[in-house]
């Protein structure tokens, strides 16, 4: 037995994820690639701890490229935007099945600023 899903839309293999980050205006970005799960969360969190470490006026995270965003993923972007609360802004790039899509169903919409654009995102944070 297998604990593989023979379905082009669950690869086979191990999870990747990648994440660059840059400073656009004193705002830290981090554009998020591949797969957000509970095997790849940590090094997006650590993402996130190293761009709050700077100090930045803002944290946008950018999940454009993010084919596939589990529940860990969600999980780090709440705590993101917790640790954020009023002093430093915050924004999620979500667009699409793959990350806006989760996000809506359980209602995180509500919770977390999404835009469809990096542009949105930064001019909302800002201000």
């Amino acid at each position: 037995m297998t604990d593989e899903i023979d379905n082009p839309a669950f690869p086979t293999g191990r999870s990747a994820v990648g994440v660059h980050a840059e400073i656009v205006d004193g705002v830290a970005v981090l554009a998020v690639t591949d797969v957000v799960d509970a095997a790849t969360a940590p090094q997006l969190s650590s993402a996130v701890d190293e761009a709050f470490a700077g100090a930045p006026s803002g944290l946008v995270l950018d999940l454009t490229d993010v084919n596939f965003l589990g529940s860990a993923g969600m999980t780090i972007l709440m705590k993101a935007k917790e640790r954020a609360g009023d002093n430093v802004g915050f924004a999620v790039v979500a667009v699409g099945n793959a990350t806006r899509r989760p996000m809506t169903v359980l209602g995180l919409d509500a919770e977390l600023p999404l835009y469809d654009t990096r542009d949105e995102a930064l001019r909302s944070v800002r201000g």
